[in-house]
């Protein structure tokens, strides 16, 4: 199934000089780049990128639980709190910040199962927990518990969707009104015909 997936590469890796090495191992597997552009979007533009409901929220507290807990930490005793709405508002508010922290570079791409197979090369959204060969592990060694120590969130430097609904979300919302031009290519033939 063809299917389309929103990539951010985020302001730490544009700040690496990352953008090279990021479109290049999703063009490596056939995925098509449909569409690219660079930004340094205000908070409120941040904001509205992530669902940010209760649900949600709630949602990002457990994740960070449970990363505390792969990772053998007490979540309670280095951010405060195990209240997981208090720990997603937590990470809702430091992601706003993160992101601010210089441009980024937003793409939506296309392939056969292109939302997980970006999932997969971007590895697990906490970098020192991805399996080796992912983006995030090759190029990071982020932690919730390094990132608590230093009150920020986990610098995860890239963004995938993470479902079709996801993906459709996001693509909508960072290019309203795009029609994408579809392209062909050698490895299109080899796989898609």
């Amino acid at each position: 199934m063809i299917e389309k997936t929103l990539i951010i590469i985020k302001p730490d890796a544009v700040k690496r000089g990352l953008i090279g090495t990021i479109v290049d191992t999703f063009e490596k597997v056939g995925m098509k780049l449909l569409a690219a552009k660079m930004l340094r979007p205000d908070a409120q533009v941040i904001k509205n990128h992530y669902p940010g409901t209760p649900a949600w929220i709630k949602e990002m507290g457990e994740k960070t639980i449970s990363s505390f807990k792969q990772s053998g930490e007490n979540v309670k005793e280095k951010m405060g709190t195990d209240d997981t709405t208090r720990l997603g508002a937590f990470v809702y508010e430091r992601l706003i910040k993160y992101w601010q922290e210089g441009p980024i570079v937003v793409m939506v791409w296309q392939g056969p199962g292109a939302i997980q197979i970006a999932r997969k090369l971007r590895g697990h959204t906490i970098p020192l927990l991805s399996q080796t060969g992912t983006l995030h592990s090759d190029f990071s060694f982020d932690s919730s518990t390094l990132s608590s120590g230093l009150d920020r969130v986990v610098k995860t430097f890239v963004h995938a969707s993470g479902s079709v609904e996801e993906a459709e979300r996001e693509i909508k919302y960072w290019f309203p009104k795009t029609e994408f031009k579809n392209y062909e290519r050698e490895i299109d033939a080899l796989y898609l015909k």
